[in-house]
Order: structure tokens, then sequence, then C-alpha cells
């Protein structure tokens, strides 16, 4: 018996789902589109028919209740996640939810419970993490080719620019914008990703435009069981790179980029001894990956690895906003 294609709703028709999940859907193997989504329904008759998509809502309540609907990718703002994530579970929709789940714990906890409690799955939108380099990356560390590794240090930062920033709804801060939220999330979760742990203390450094009213660079230090460290950092005020470099005694093994490589094959580095060794790996979309993983997990009834529900996180991530706020270590 054929199992009928994985019914995806859009809510939001935000830049995120029309340039990466969206094509990232169509790219997949698992699901379709059924519905999107927006405040404004022509917006939302246009992105669909931009797309294909059969119906076009001008609520999210309205997509919500779509029978045939399996499961809603929730791109909004930060602000707006735990809300429709609980209005999703509510309606008994699985939920992809788009990165950081959130600044604070207490949401994510409520989001997750939601979930639960609703018989449905939660994932936070870390495509990154379906990418395959991230996965030979993880082999290498099992294998001990670096030694234990004890050091980490992740970045990702881009220029945005004083017109964009005028207008962009990652500088809001009743959106609970900045820049790490934003970007600097993805160097901690490639922390805690790659270390396979939590963070236990974390002290944090923040540029703070208060004409924003939000962080625009923000470096942190996590300390992780075994005496491990991580500097992680984002930033909208630099065009910097987005790498991650893991060390151990025997070398290590430098990623860049790592988390939008795009769909061309890749290659990573791994130093041994003042020797460098190419690791190739084949392109994809790690959007369709990630599409196909969470329709994937629907199926199973349970979030599959390497994804996970935030609530994780969303803790380290409250913790370091306290520490840049404070001036203090944050212990977790």
């Amino acid at each position: 018996m054929v199992e009928r294609p994985f019914q995806w709703g859009i809510l939001s028709a935000a830049n995120i789902a029309r340039r990466r999940f969206v094509p990232g859907i169509l790219g997949g193997t698992e699901g379709v589109l059924g519905a999107v989504a927006a405040r404004d329904g022509d917006r939302a008759r246009a992105f669909a028919a931009e797309f294909g998509i059969p119906r076009a809502y001008d609520s999210y309540d309205a997509l919500l209740g779509d029978p045939e609907i399996d499961g809603v990718y929730i791109g909004l703002p930060n602000s707006l996640h735990t809300e429709w994530t609980i209005r999703a579970a509510a309606a008994g929709r699985h939920v992809l939810c788009e990165k950081p789940l959130s600044r604070r714990a207490t949401d994510a906890d409520r989001m997750a419970s939601a979930c639960a409690e609703a018989g449905v799955i939660l994932m936070e939108a870390f495509m990154y993490r379906h990418h395959p380099q991230h996965a030979r990356v993880r082999e290498l560390l099992a294998a001990g080719e670096i030694g234990e590794p004890t050091y980490l240090r992740a970045t990702f930062s881009f220029a945005m620019d004083a017109e964009r920033r005028a207008r962009d709804v990652r500088v809001r801060p009743e959106l609970d914008g900045g820049a790490f939220m934003d970007v600097g999330c993805y160097a901690l979760n490639a922390a805690r990703f790659l270390f396979d742990a939590e963070p236990i203390e974390v002290t944090a450094l923040q540029r703070f435009d208060s004409s924003l009213g939000v962080d625009t660079s923000f470096v942190a230090l996590a300390r992780f069981p075994g005496d491990r460290l991580a500097i992680v950092d984002g930033s909208f005020d630099v065009s910097g790179p987005q790498r991650y470099e893991i060390a151990g005694s025997r070398g290590s093994i430098v990623v860049d980029p790592c988390f939008q490589p795009g769909p061309a094959a890749t290659a990573f580095t791994v130093i041994r001894g003042g020797e460098r060794r190419l690791i190739e790996v084949p392109g994809v979309d790690q959007y369709a990956l990630e599409a196909d993983h969470f329709a994937r997990s629907a199926r199973a009834g349970r979030l599959l690895p390497p994804a996970e529900n935030g609530r994780a996180q969303a803790r380290a991530v409250e913790a370091l906003y306290r520490s840049a706020e404070t001036g203090q270590a944050v212990r977790l």
C-alpha cells in the first residue's frame, strides 16, 4: 500500500519560506504543499500561485482548520513562535518551527508540552543538521580522528546595512530580534551538536544598538561537561564567515562554509600533524532533507535524530542573554 504524501501547511509567506523552505519541500520526496496562510489574503494567494499550492488562507487559524493538513512550517517572527506552535498542536498538526524556538526556556517548555499532550511532534528548524557533511564530521570524532575534542569555535556573521536595518524584522525587539537570535544561535547549536552535550556554564558579551533595541554582535563562551570549551558568535556588523573548528589532542576539523553551504558539492578539512586532508561531500538541498526528515518523524510518531525540539537550545539562549545583560557568568 502506497502511503499518501505528507501534506504541508505553510504559516507565513515570508522570505525564509519563499526562498528556502518551500523549494525544499518541492525538492524532497516525502511531502507536498497543501496550503499557505498569510494575514494578507492577496499575499497568500500570490504565494500559492507562485508555487502551485492548491489552497490559500487569509488567517493562520483557517489553515490550521484545514482537515487535509498533516503538519505546518512556522516561519513567523520569533515572538510569534510560541502562540502559533501551541495553536497548531491544539489543532492536531505536527510543527516544524523556524529556529530559534524561543528566547525563553519557559516558552519552549510550553510549546514542547503542548505538542506532547496533543500527540504531535515538535521540531526546531536547524536545517544544517541534515547536511551529510556534519554526519561525516561526527563519524570522524567518534572514531578518534582528532583525539578527544575539547575546544570548539563557531561563527556566523553577515553585514546588515542601515537601509536593511530600518525595515528588517530581525532587528525589532518586540519580535525578539537580534544577531544572536538570528545567526549566533547556529554557532551555539553547532557546539551542542558536536560536543553532544549541554553547556553547564556560559558567559557572554554583546554589542547593543540602543537605537534598535537589540544586539548586533554577540560573543559567548560556554563550558561543557569534561571541561570542554566553546567560543561562539554571531553578528550583523561584519561580513564574516560561517564556519566551525573543533580541536582535540591529535588535530582539528574545520568546516567552512558550515551552515549554508549551498547545493554544490563541498569539502571540509582535517588537520593532523601539520598535514591537511580534504573530505569531499556530495551536494544536497539541506532544506529538502530537513522537510523529508520531519515528514518521516511525523509518520514514526517521534522525533528522529539528529533533530531536536529546541527546549535545551532555548535554555542555553536564555542563559546567554542573561549573562550579556548582567555581566555575570550563568550556571545552567
